[in-house]
């Protein structure tokens, strides 16, 4: 697991969220970052500054076991370089296991991340229930 990855639970009368943030996501998968089932609601990308890369964030749903390369993602969402990408999941996105990665390509089986001409990383921030 990331030592840049982050968590704060939060409990309202009216919605119990988490907030997962990582500064410096990479290859490397941050597995079962919840550590039980619940719903994405929302999805921040940050490749605003220093980022000179395109980039893909696969998430796997339903397994704790993710082994990056290997297993396939259930979402995969292209992060460009130079912006900040949102999304949005109004009624919740489910997930039993929630894990995490980013790689260079869109394909199942990428598990490499060039870094070059980057000065910064790609900060993930994730909106659970």
């Amino acid at each position: 697991m990331s030592s840049n990855l982050k968590i704060a639970s939060f409990k309202t009368e009216t919605l119990a969220y988490k907030i997962i943030s990582d500064v410096a996501i990479d290859a490397t998968p941050i597995v079962d970052v919840t550590s039980g089932s619940g719903k994405i609601y929302s999805i921040n990308m940050d490749a605003s500054v220093g980022i000179a890369n395109d980039y893909f964030l696969k998430l796997w749903l339903t397994t704790s076991t993710v082994t990056i390369g290997t297993t396939p993602p259930d979402v995969i969402i292209k992060i460009p370089e130079d912006v900040v990408t949102r999304v949005n999941y109004p009624d919740g996105l489910p997930f039993s296991s929630l894990s995490a990665a980013i790689t260079d390509t869109a394909l199942d089986n990428s598990n490499s991340i060039t870094t070059s001409g980057n000065s910064a990383s790609v900060k993930l921030s994730i909106v659970t229930s």
